[in-house]
């Protein structure tokens, strides 16, 4: 599959996932891995961040499978840095969505894809997603979603 640049993505919904691609045991494998660089906190890559949250929360990146040996690389902070502020980022804006943040984490826990999240947690999602939090409530950004999904749906002559 193409590599492709999270950076200049504008549109999640017709976006794939970032796959890569490597050979194991003669068989090819497809893996869905982001940098920190690539993380623009879009539904996709919320998923993906709590999909791998006890990583996150031991304080490592997943890890991409490589299939040379890895350069050395200089880094200006600790390992653990960026991971933490994945998961906590999340935790954080999940913990803005009063009784309800549990319900995304749980159906995400339990194999669930953008695809089929129920319509709570896919509520939830688009609450959570965003270059930066929500400056409303959870419940005045709902109430302000059905109005518009309202007015939308009347034809106007």
């Amino acid at each position: 599959m193409a590599e492709q640049d999270c950076r200049r993505c504008k549109r999640w919904k017709g976006c794939p996932g970032k796959w890569y691609s490597y050979t194991e045991n003669g068989e090819r494998v497809d893996e869905e891995w982001y940098h920190y660089g690539d993380i623009r906190w879009c539904p996709i890559q919320v998923i993906w961040i709590l999909q791998h949250a006890e990583i996150f929360r031991a304080g490592n990146w997943v890890a991409r499978h490589e299939e040379s040996g890895g350069s050395r690389q200089l880094k200006t902070e600790a390992y653990f840095v960026k991971a933490g502020i994945a998961i906590t980022e999340i935790e954080a804006r999940l913990e803005s969505v009063p009784n309800q943040g549990e319900l995304l984490i749980t159906q995400v826990e339990d194999g669930r894809t953008l695809g089929n999240l129920s319509d709570g947690a896919m509520a939830i999602l688009m609450y959570v997603k965003g270059w930066r939090r929500k400056r409303i409530s959870f419940r005045r950004w709902q109430r302000k979603r059905q109005k518009v999904s309202k007015n939308d749906t009347f034809c106007k002559t």
